[in-house]
């Protein structure tokens, strides 16, 4: 008999079920706010709108007849209104009738900005400090800890990992047993209930479960990830392109129009999808031109400039991928978040991430089932049948009450 019959009698399954275990409970809350976090975030967008209606539609509800015109007064109509702040990304409309967003940063400050697509007036702006949405952001990314909660969240994706691997171990109950495990008997008790919703969903959502955790440890640590790929089949068209940007004395921007024009003689199929501005006098333009929907960041054209003189210096077309390497690279960053297949998708993922706090919450459940609440009433016990406890718990308690008419 061995573990396809008997597993529970194999020492190395035990091994493994000592590692679930504590691994769980190590993870436990960690696991509790990736998964309610990462559910809320699958619909950040339209959330965002709903919260933020006033600043995101345009007073009319039309488009600006010359956008790339228009793009280019909001920067600069932004730039001279938040005068000491940096324009460092700037998006057109994504829809007719929404307005141009942009985001400033001055230091460690740092503004989500709205300039009317209509009008060309700044409409207000956003504070992330004060933004329960942006601050689920840098919980779910960073733990509220900076690099410090990045790291922590790699550690915690590995974990993660650990997990899906011992617990796929631990489900197998045998080859006359196995098929317990893919539901839940509801006419059993609680316990055996509560069981088999952790060993049910467990399975069910183990494949999604682990591409989330080994593309939590890809955010984190890439390079490694990269490299062992590389290995195998080439990763260079999923990353972007080498190229020297020259030396400026200031990180002023030429020509934006121009450089828009530029972009779109590049990419002539492609729609002005936004601009990530240069941080620095080494750091290039980039303009976006999205090949399909225009915040489908993972079909999209990347254009670098240098800004001083508007010269085109490499495009990258991200999303087309020409090796097998560099298609599994490219396709962790989708799957993770399931943004780019409609509706449907992004509500299967958001479900599929609270199934994280529930096996949570079972694995607690069973914990105290099988180990905490046995300890715990033990230790009642003996509070109560030791004469001398006994004594010190009742003179506690007398002490108790009549301190209350002192």
């Amino acid at each position: 008999m061995g573990f396809i019959d008997k597993p529970q009698r194999v020492w190395w399954r035990r091994a493994m079920f000592q590692i679930h275990l504590w691994a769980g409970i190590a993870l436990c809350l960690y696991t509790v706010i990736i998964g309610i976090t990462g559910s809320i975030l699958v619909f950040e967008s339209e959330i965002e709108h709903a919260a933020y209606t006033r600043l995101w539609h345009a007073s009319n509800g039309s488009a600006p007849s010359a956008p790339e015109a228009a793009f280019v007064r909001a920067v600069e109509k932004v730039r001279h209104i938040y005068a000491g702040y940096q324009v460092t990304v700037a998006y057109p409309p994504d829809h007719a009738g929404d307005n141009f967003e942009l985001f400033v940063r001055r230091g460690d400050a740092v503004r989500y900005v709205f300039v009317d697509a209509s009008t060309g007036n700044i409409v207000g702006d956003i504070d992330p400090a004060h933004s329960w949405l942006i601050w689920i952001t840098d919980l779910h990314f960073h733990l509220l800890m900076g690099k410090t909660g990045l790291l922590l969240n790699g550690i915690g994706s590995a974990g993660l990992l650990v997990l899906c691997l011992s617990g796929i171990v631990i489900w197998w109950a045998g080859i006359r047993n196995w098929a317990r495990g893919l539901k839940v008997n509801l006419h059993s008790g609680w316990k055996r209930i509560n069981y088999d919703l952790h060993s049910v969903f467990g399975f069910w959502t183990l494949a999604i479960v682990f591409m989330w955790a080994f593309t939590g440890v890809y955010f984190v640590w890439p390079r490694p990830i990269e490299s062992a790929v590389n290995l195998v089949s080439s990763v260079s068209s999923s990353r972007p392109p080498a190229f020297t940007v020259p030396l400026r004395a200031a990180a002023a921007t030429t020509d934006l129009q121009a450089m828009i024009r530029a972009a779109e003689h590049t990419s002539p199929s492609a729609a002005f999808a936004g601009a990530f501005f240069p941080v620095n006098n080494k750091a290039p333009l980039t303009l976006l031109m999205a090949r399909g929907a225009q915040r489908n960041f993972s079909q999209m054209d990347y254009l670098y400039f240098d800004p001083s003189t508007g010269r085109q210096l490499a495009v990258w077309h991200r999303g087309v991928n020409t090796t097998r390497g560099s298609k599994f690279i490219f396709w962790l960053g989708p799957l993770h978040f399931g943004y780019y297949w409609g509706t449907a998708i992004k509500t299967l993922w958001a479900a599929l991430g609270c199934a994280l706090p529930l096996l949570a919450i079972t694995s607690l459940i069973m914990y105290w089932n099988r180990y905490l609440g046995k300890r715990w009433k033990a230790a009642r016990q003996f509070l109560l049948e030791e004469p001398s406890m006994r004594f010190r718990l009742l003179g506690w308690r007398r002490r108790r009450t009549s301190n209350r008419f002192i």
